[in-house]
């Protein structure tokens, strides 16, 4: 990477945040030059995190983290599910109103037992975050240097407020998560002077300001997939989560290829020699079908290996099955199908049976699919 220097701007998005952590570790491993960070709500709380420089330290607090670790629930909840589902909704409401707000004293000791306030105040990369008065009616945006490093953690809170938890005092003023204002404080930096600023969205809940100019270059970091909801402290969950984003950024930078799946530039260029990209994207699409595992670094020769035994095994299960939808219409047949490993064999028997027939479109979104996997079976062939 080139020494050009980037602002760096993480986004609100609860336990979803984790992404983050792995654009981090892949920003790092790149050698991309951050010298400032802003962030709303979790992307405040990353934010202070990386300015230690220990993203180690931040995986294992991830990997281990609890809802417990975050707010004091005294209804028995169902700690598999997000806080705000369905199953859980109704007990954190009525502690909600019995308590004027959930208390988040636990994520508080979290912080002052993880966070270094001398490594956060002397780095040389700058940070910001942003939280909101509704009593003025105004955001409160500030710099380290305008924070007394004793009152930092309090601001962290106060910028990381979600609605659900009581406010954060601060002298005679109630703040609360700065999503209410801008969940992506990119104007910070662009007030700064930044021309260059990578921002990391992981699909929260808040509002997105208008940027206050259009003279800069934004690089878009957002995830490939759904996160989760912002309660979902899923340890599994929360592991793939730091994955994707890590994959995803080394994507961004052109360090890894791929449509659906993640390949070294070396492994996609072996790929090009034998398929062009609209097949490679047949292929990666079936791959997702057949529910490969979607967050490795594959080779070529292992993409195409495991392709084809999925491919084997899904052709296996529809020839048992076959028959039974003989006499019946395409339309009927795809209706009884649920799985959708054995539609796409059911199509590709479609597509062989009648080639030059117009393709039918209950199957379109198959097509591509089928296409590269007559090619992958040449392949195999040759």
């Amino acid at each position: 990477m080139n020494n050009k220097e980037y602002g760096l701007v993480l986004a609100g998005g609860g336990i979803k945040g984790a992404y983050q952590v792995g654009v981090g570790k892949a920003l790092k491993e790149l050698g991309v030059n951050i010298t400032a960070i802003t962030g709303a709500s979790i992307g405040s709380i990353n934010g202070a995190f990386m300015l230690q420089d220990n993203l180690e330290e931040m995986i294992k607090i991830y990997e281990n983290i609890t809802i417990t670790d975050i707010v004091e629930v005294n209804s028995k909840i169902d700690s598999e599910k997000d806080l705000l589902s369905i199953s859980n909704i109704r007990k954190v409401f009525k502690e909600y109103v019995e308590n004027k707000g959930l208390e988040n004293t636990p994520l508080k000791e979290l912080l002052t037992n993880n966070l270094d306030l001398d490594l956060i105040y002397n780095s040389n990369i700058d940070y910001g975050l942003i939280s909101y008065s509704f009593k003025n009616k105004k955001p409160i945006q500030l710099f380290k240097k305008d924070i007394p490093k004793e009152k930092l953690i309090d601001y962290i809170l106060a910028s990381s407020c979600f609605p659900i938890f009581k406010s954060q005092k601060i002298g005679d003023i109630e703040l609360v998560d700065g999503g209410f204002f801008d969940n992506a404080p990119i104007n910070m930096l662009i007030d700064k002077g930044y021309k260059n600023i990578i921002v990391v969205d992981v699909q929260g809940i808040g509002f997105n300001k208008k940027t206050t100019s259009k003279d800069i270059y934004i690089k878009l970091l957002s995830p490939s997939e759904d996160l989760g909801g912002l309660f979902y402290f899923n340890h599994k969950n929360i592991k793939k989560n730091i994955k994707i984003g890590y994959l995803d950024t080394m994507k961004a930078f052109s360090k890894m290829q791929g449509n659906y799946f993640y390949f070294s530039q070396k492994e996609f260029k072996k790929m090009l020699d034998y398929f062009n990209l609209q097949m490679i994207e047949g292929l990666e699409l079936a791959g997702k079908i057949y529910n490969m595992d979607r967050y490795k670094v594959y080779s070529f020769n292992e993409f195409i290996k495991e392709l084809y035994e999925k491919h084997k095994e899904a052709e296996k299960k529809y020839k048992l099955i076959k028959k039974s939808f003989q006499n019946k219409s395409i339309k009927e047949t795809f209706k009884n199908m649920q799985n959708s490993e054995i539609i796409l064999c059911f199509a590709l028997d479609v597509y062989i049976g009648r080639p030059t027939a117009k393709k039918f479109k209950i199957l379109d979104s198959y097509v591509k699919a089928v296409e590269a996997l007559l090619e992958l079976e040449n392949y195999e062939e040759s």
